[in-house]
């Protein structure tokens, strides 16, 4: 980072943590980047973003405002020139910068330290942000994860049974009645569009039993009352209370009862019984 009698006067802790080292690379992105409203499949990027290349940062390890810029020269009067910093959008809304180039790193310092980096933790959220920094091994390894559990969840809906499909509509408070390939569509867009939900549906031990209770009350063999929270059997004696929630949290809260006590455990029993005539 060049020091100026103006600028970048900052502490040599600071200027270290931007250092880059030879053929690493960075990459910083537009912010708000949208869809194209007229074509969904392509990006609303602006075709040229500039970054003021001067700014002021509090210093922490100094304790002092200091004013610093992406300078590039500065001649014997002492006028400073300074580096072009853009985004543009026929390289995606991206500029990616290379350790071991002067300008490079002196760009990556200014916009590392600036108050325009929704990044920087350290910014003065009172001014715009107009870019952030992009952690290419953090996002690759992300979508990776991400791939990988996408990958996971299809292959497990793929080998489901029959039986399995239904039970598992059924623990989601849908109707299992429909036919197999409908519901196992259903389980498989699940799959696809939210893995980890997928996954812990199927590995949830206590599904089972919520498809129980779910079937149950379709079937009227108990019945839920959303005004009281109450799950009553048919002549109205009580058989729980649940805290005021949605119909599928209710059925959770069945379910725990059923499991942690000896009496839920034969509630359970009878709604399984009566649930099979």
């Amino acid at each position: 980072m060049r020091k100026t009698e103006l600028f970048n006067n900052v502490s040599p802790e600071l200027v270290k943590s931007t250092k880059l080292k030879p053929g690493e690379k960075v990459v910083y992105r537009i912010l708000n980047i949208q869809r194209n409203p007229m074509d969904p499949t392509k990006w609303a990027i602006p075709s040229i973003k500039a970054v003021p290349p001067v700014d002021q940062i509090y210093d922490e390890k100094a304790q002092e405002y200091v004013d610093i810029a992406a300078v590039r020269t500065v001649d014997p009067k002492g006028e400073h020139s300074f580096h072009e910093i853009h985004f543009y959008g026929n390289q995606g809304g991206m500029l990616v910068l290379n350790g071991g180039r002067a300008a490079d790193q002196e760009i990556h310092s200014y916009l590392s330290l600036c108050n325009y980096n929704a990044s920087n933790p350290n910014r003065d959220t009172t001014k715009e942000a107009i870019f952030e920094f992009v952690d290419e091994s953090a996002r690759s390894e992300k979508e990776r994860k991400n791939r990988n559990l996408k990958r996971e969840a299809l292959n497990a809906a793929y080998d489901l049974s029959g039986d399995e499909v239904k039970n598992f509509i059924a623990a989601l408070g849908q109707d299992d009645t429909r036919p197999i390939d409908v519901l196992r569509n259903q389980l498989e867009s699940m799959a696809d569009s939210d893995p980890k939900a997928f996954l812990d549906l199927i590995n949830n031990k206590q599904a089972s039993m919520k498809a129980v209770i779910n079937r149950a009350v379709s079937k009227g063999v108990i019945l839920f009352d959303s005004e009281s929270s109450r799950y009553t059997w048919p002549n109205g004696e009580a058989i729980l209370t649940v805290a005021r929630t949605t119909a599928g949290d209710a059925a959770d809260e069945l379910v725990s009862f059923c499991v942690s006590s000896a009496k839920g455990e034969k509630v359970f029993q009878t709604i399984q019984s009566k649930s099979k005539k």
